[in-house]
């Protein structure tokens, strides 16, 4: 019997739908990286960087904030924490399903040192909400130090 639990157990966890941290981590490499870098730092006149009192703040008030940009992307000049502004462009990442929103999330909210978990649950919630990039703005002013 202790091995079938094993097996069941097993499956359970495997099972397709379900992103684990090391699927955030991947996805983070294979989709947002190359903008924004290793460990999510950030590249000057690119994209901002992602290890941020923003996002530190966005796991503590408002959790959904990184889950509508990552939906809705996200363009136009924006102010960093450091201070000072960027203007770039990240475009929509459609696809990208629930589960793996929730993934890369959750490893951008880890790399914050955030306790913050989101799920895919979270995400389809927020998924049906077109959210401007004016109105993603004007979010992130009020999560800014």
């Amino acid at each position: 019997m202790k091995t079938h639990a094993a097996v069941v157990l097993t499956l359970v966890l495997a099972s397709p739908g379900a992103a684990t941290a090391a699927d955030g981590a991947r996805i983070f490499a294979d989709t947002c990286q190359a903008c924004h870098q290793a460990g999510g730092v950030g590249a000057p006149g690119l994209a901002p960087p992602l290890v941020s009192p923003v996002i530190a703040n966005a796991a503590a008030k408002q959790k959904d904030y990184p889950v509508l940009v990552v939906i809705n992307g996200l363009s136009g000049s924006i102010a960093l924490a450091a201070g000072g502004t960027i203007a770039s462009a990240m475009p929509p990442q459609q696809g990208l399903g629930d589960d793996e929103v929730a993934a890369v999330v959750n490893y951008v909210f880890r790399l914050n040192h955030a306790k913050t978990v989101l799920k895919s649950a979270d995400v389809a919630q927020v998924r049906g909400q077109p959210t401007s990039h004016d109105a993603l703005k004007q979010i992130r002013s009020g999560l800014l130090p």
